[in-house]
């Protein structure tokens, strides 16, 4: 009777929260009609908040729990972009504050929102910065404004760029486990497997990660001094990233990095000097409203956005984190079936993973490229799977510091023999009808045979890999055979190579398509969201687990989600591992 009862009310309480969050939904979305009729006054400044993970793809349902939670929303990347773009045209946005937080995104995604700034800025319009902690990423963004505003006892963060891979062998061999990675017959830089078979990064690892690191860390000055020519040649810049990554306030301003220490509270103020004019609160116009005041583009053609962001695996679906090639293959599906769909946006930011998935989501996109134009927006990272999906496209955009390329294959595997057999007790008896039957057992090593049967399914995906990449790009094998290895590139050095066609971030690719077209198109997203409210339920409980997750150390959270990885790493694999510095 008991567990009856307490199931019951628990029914009861779930109905009833369901029917509050509709409830508030309602008024939230009845609020955000109401924000339309309003619209913007003249002389407003529209603020961007950059605080949490800044993602690709507008997430309806984190705006939704922004609205009924009364927090700042952050949007996603797009939605940035577009909102920068219109504000440039419109002559009621004077000025941008960008209001800096703790936020997380690439440095591609970064140089994109950056490069939207200068058009906004190039329309003789003001940006402004202000926040209390600059970090290296923040700094970057914020080197484009205008004014740059620290609080008095703030400070910076600037130390050049890094990766630190965690190397798991020594702690296997304390544990009787062993790894055994088969990689492509030369892939000598498909280093995604390494840290599992070695205690230290190896010779070519160590060369493409100096060379990637170098390269992006080039493109990052390049811009930085593009906005601030002064530190160039500055010794002080020097002395910041050799001595002194961290930088107070006081010595911020000496080196020229920030130009104002100034409190919150003295902003408006700060506004009224740097504008000419008072500006008053409902002049202050935040992001998500701005977006919503928007006018969307009618007519019945349509350019569709494709996004695949996440790791690459097998199976349906379209979570968040993940590209899995039967979600991604309904969508594509749908595109092909909508005749409005004039052109196609495949917008990547995946650093790969299953080559089965890979291979499925690239037939798809080869159908859909025989029937409408697919050009391809890459983000941080477009590499192994991830390029291999890009590959039968008609036009490849990326960034400078795009992460691309890792043309390579690896298998992993791990046995315990040690494990099982000395320390456990544990042996399994294999009885079977052929020599091969049991390839694989958990307590035995691999034996020379299965070895060469997983090498040589290794070698063939492999050379499908590079076959993938000569037909789409149309390159000559050979030179597809000298650039692949599992090397991987920044997009600067992917231009150079033929691997990419052009530098540009979705904006660029939006303007091209648009200007092919002879008629308004609108932007449809794909794959297709849940609907809001069930996803913010089903947030709503993630939130409740992130709030233990969160107090975790960062390498606790580092560790967590490379046994996350290790759970996916089943099959034949096209990934790229520690690709964010």
């Amino acid at each position: 009777m008991k567990v009856f009862f307490s199931s019951f009310l628990g029914v009861i309480a779930g109905l009833f929260f369901i029917f509050f969050i509709t409830i508030i939904a309602g008024v939230a979305i009845a609020s955000s009609s109401s924000s339309k009729e309003t619209g913007i006054l003249e002389k407003s400044t529209l603020k961007i908040n950059l605080d949490g993970v800044i993602e690709d793809r507008p997430d309806k349902a984190n705006q939704l729990l922004a609205e009924l939670l009364d927090q700042p929303t952050t949007l996603s990347l797009t939605e940035m972009l577009l909102s920068i773009e219109e504000a440039s045209k419109d002559p009621k946005i004077e000025a941008i504050w960008l209001k800096m937080g703790l936020f997380e995104a690439g440095y591609a995604s970064l140089q994109e929102l950056r490069n939207a700034l200068e058009k906004f800025q190039n329309e003789g319009k003001t940006i402004i910065s202000s926040g209390k902690i600059y970090s290296q990423k923040a700094f970057y963004l914020a080197s484009i404004s205008d004014e740059k505003i620290i609080v008095p006892q703030g400070v910076m963060e600037i130390s050049g760029l890094s990766s630190a891979p965690i190397y798991w062998k020594d702690a296997f061999d304390k544990l009787g486990v062993k790894a055994h990675l088969i990689r492509g017959n030369d892939n000598i830089y498909k280093s995604a497997g390494e840290p599992f078979i070695a205690s230290k990064m190896s010779k070519a690892n160590k060369e493409q990660t100096t060379a990637r690191l170098n390269s992006l860390w080039s493109s990052i000055e390049k811009d930085i001094f593009e906005s601030i020519p002064e530190l160039s040649e500055s010794k002080d810049w020097q002395n910041i990233l050799n001595n002194q990554p961290l930088v107070q306030a006081s010595d911020a301003i000496n080196y020229g990095l920030m130009d104002h220490a100034i409190y919150p509270d003295s902003m408006k103020g700060f506004l009224k000097h740097v504008l000419s004019h008072k500006v008053k609160d409902d002049q202050i116009v935040g992001l998500s409203k701005y977006n919503k005041s928007l006018e969307k583009a009618s007519g019945m053609s349509k350019i569709a956005v494709l996004i695949a962001e996440g790791n690459i695996v097998d199976g349906n679906g379209s979570g968040k984190g993940s590209v899995t090639d039967g979600g991604m293959g309904k969508a594509i599906k749908s595109i092909r079936k909508d005749k409005r769909i004039e052109a196609v946006i495949f917008r990547i930011n995946s650093p790969g993973g299953s080559a089965l998935a890979s291979d499925m989501i690239w037939n798809d996109i080869s159908l859909l490229a025989e029937e409408k134009p697919v050009y391809v927006s890459m983000g941080n990272v477009a590499a192994s799977g991830g390029y291999y999906i890009a590959a039968p496209c008609e036009k490849i955009y990326a960034s400078p510091m795009t992460i691309t390329g890792s043309i390579g294959v690896f298998g992993l595997l791990f046995s315990a023999e040690d494990l099982m057999h000395d320390k456990l007790g544990i042996k399994t008896q294999p009885v079977g009808t052929h020599p091969l039957s049991n390839l694989i057992t958990i307590d035995n090593d691999l034996s020379e045979s299965a070895l060469s049967v997983l090498q040589n399914n290794v070698n063939k995906t492999y050379d499908r890999f590079k076959e993938v990449v000569s037909e789409g790009r149309e390159i000559d094998i050979k030179k597809v055979d000298s650039l692949a290895k599992g090397y991987v590139y920044s997009g600067s050095d992917a231009l150079e190579i033929g691997l990419v066609d052009q530098y540009g971030g979705l904006l660029d690719v939006i303007g091209e398509i648009q200007s092919n077209l002879d008629k308004p198109a609108r932007l449809v997203f794909y794959p297709k969201q849940k609907d809001p409210i069930q996803e913010a339920l089903e947030k709503i409980k993630v939130k409740t687990n992130n709030i233990f997750y969160s107090s975790k150390s960062k390498i606790l959270k580092n560790i967590e989600e490379k046994i996350k990885v290790l759970e996916d790493l089943e099959g034949t694999q096209m990934r790229l591992l520690d690709y964010e510095f």
